[in-house]
């Protein structure tokens, strides 16, 4: 008897232990969707938290250079410029241009194919950082001189992907 307690006693230990390396596969795999679940929670909270105006407060005029504003209407702190993606659509001599904009950290000596932050206003909170109710004023130079009386379209992603744009009018 004592010798059919002790085998019926390994063969459960071993049930037990098959059983749980089994089912270590599985368990990795939820740690996995866990993650993978909560990564697209923070995502989605990004992006509900996100929210940009652009305005054109300035007529553009009809050189290559001009200003707009990038308005924070949102909780998102945003920092990373060179991960924004601006695009200008103009038209010169008849023909329409599409541009994307690279970001540059100075506008000194602003090269075309470039913007730059020239302006923070309300900047109180986080230096250098966009906060809900701060203002940045960019300023941008397209390859060509902007056509007078025709449509100027500024549109501006932030790195999570909420798009904002603005629509004015070149005038000399």
């Amino acid at each position: 008897m004592g010798l059919s307690n002790a085998i019926s006693g390994g063969i459960i230990l071993f049930g037990i232990t098959y059983v749980i390396f089994t089912f270590s596969g599985i368990t990795d795999s939820a740690a996995s969707f866990s993650y993978v679940s909560s990564q697209t929670t923070d995502w989605e909270s990004k992006l509900l938290k996100t929210s940009i105006d652009v305005t054109i407060s300035t007529a553009t005029g009809t050189t290559s250079t001009f200003d707009f504003e990038i308005i924070n209407t949102n909780l998102e702190k945003l920092w990373e410029f060179d991960k924004f993606d601006v695009i200008i659509t103009y038209d010169h001599d008849g023909t329409t241009y599409t541009e994307t904009m690279t970001y540059v950290s100075t506008c000194t000596g602003l090269s075309t194919g470039k913007w730059c932050i020239k302006t923070w206003t309300n900047d109180v909170i986080d230096p250098e950082i966009l906060n809900r109710g701060e203002t940045i004023t960019v300023d941008v130079k397209v390859n060509n001189s902007l056509e007078n009386n025709r449509d100027v379209i500024v549109v501006v992603s932030t790195p999570n992907g909420v798009v904002a744009s603005v629509t004015t009018v070149a005038v000399a």
